[in-house]
């Protein structure tokens, strides 16, 4: 699958996990989305606070979703910050 994650950088991805971002305290402060690559590095974003959890849940879900029905997807739009 390949992911678009800035103009001019495309990477070929293995598989993205979406998950609850936990600080160890047990309470979900965001949602984070972790990326591995072909190449075995690993990439992890997690989506803007000024994002609702529950928003950001769902745009997670739908942006995998998009990438594994179309094997092809466009990260740059995602409100999101590199961890």
């Amino acid at each position: 699958m390949r992911v678009l994650f800035e103009a001019g950088v495309v990477k070929e991805v293995e598989s993205v996990e979406v998950k609850p971002l936990d600080f160890g305290d047990g309470q979900i402060s965001g949602t984070q989305i972790d990326f591995s690559l072909v190449s075995g590095d690993k990439i992890k974003y997690i989506y803007s606070q000024n994002v609702p959890i529950e928003e950001s849940g769902q745009k997670a879900i739908d942006f995998v979703t998009k990438l594994y029905e179309d094997g092809k997807a466009d990260f740059t739009h995602e409100p999101v910050e590199l961890l």
